[in-house]
């Protein structure tokens, strides 16, 4: 049986609601848009027909129900129950309810993990694709970041894909310096943590081919890279100062920009995000 969550501290709930307001944001929005065409790419390479997908510490589902509206089943972890109610609404409004299904557990809990597919064939370590968006950097050292990732390969059967997805350490100093403090941009060039700009927490910074080793050790084999927002996260940065470059016609020309550099030298390497996927070996 897995154990109930902890409840939410006010903190926790403000955190959950600034997270939210950016993602409805065009910047937000955006992201989505942009990673949703990462996986369709790296996801056409797995194999034919619908795939079984984890998303773990996939909260309001927005990653998983775009993946369900393709005809993939998807199970979304997480430890909030208030998220996994969200990820569950949205999923029947967009028709696909019966695609995505919920559990509320931790990344520690490997008996949960092990119990997402204990009724399909195969048994743990079943799935076809495992994400993990826009977690790591909340864990709480790089040690227990090797550890998560090795817990999320265990979950995928040999030759399924593995996408993890974190702010991108190389970005943060540009952003400081856009700010207008060169000081705290000096400052991380080589700091562990930063604070997150959305909700405020301190966060890790995860250098991407640090990740990459940790991919290796996990029995994985890196199988694509792309950057999330390579010139978004300027303009978002930017809009602060100038509120007309919030419009949403220029977001809409944005998203055709930003998928043909999300994969493309230099540029994804200064994204705001580093994406990054992996085969099971």
């Amino acid at each position: 049986m897995t154990p109930s969550p902890p409840a939410r501290t006010g903190t926790d709930a403000a955190e959950a609601a600034a997270w939210a307001t950016w993602q409805d944001s065009p910047w937000g929005r955006l992201r989505y848009r942009v990673v949703a065409a990462t996986l369709r790419r790296w996801l056409a390479s797995v194999a034919e027909g619908p795939l079984r997908v984890l998303d773990a510490g996939g909260g309001d589902g927005r990653d998983a129900v775009q993946l369900a509206l393709q005809g993939h089943d998807v199970t979304v972890l997480d430890t909030a129950p208030d998220a996994l109610d969200l990820a569950r609404t949205a999923a029947a409004a967009a028709g696909v309810g019966d695609r995505l299904h919920t559990v509320a557990a931790d990344l520690e809990d490997l008996h949960a993990l092990a119990a997402l597919t204990r009724h399909r064939q195969g048994g743990s370590g079943s799935f076809d694709v495992v994400l993990c968006h826009d977690v790591l950097q909340h864990r709480g050292s790089p040690a227990q970041v090797r550890a998560d990732v090795s817990t999320l390969a265990s979950s995928l059967r040999p030759g399924g894909l593995l996408s993890l997805l974190a702010p991108n350490p190389a970005a943060d100093v540009v952003h400081a310096a856009l700010g207008g403090d060169p000081a705290q941009a000096w400052v991380l060039l080589d700091a562990p943590q930063t604070v997150d700009e959305v909700t405020g927490r301190t966060v890790l910074r995860l250098d991407p081919d640090d990740v990459l080793a940790a991919v290796r050790a996990a029995g994985c084999e890196p199988a694509g890279r792309a950057g999330v927002l390579s010139v978004t996260g300027l303009l978002e940065r930017l809009a602060t100062a100038d509120p007309r470059l919030v419009d949403e016609r220029l977001v809409d020309d944005l998203e055709h920009l930003e998928v043909a550099l999300s994969d493309r030298e230099p540029h994804l390497r200064s994204a705001r995000s580093w994406h990054l996927a992996a085969r099971r070996r």
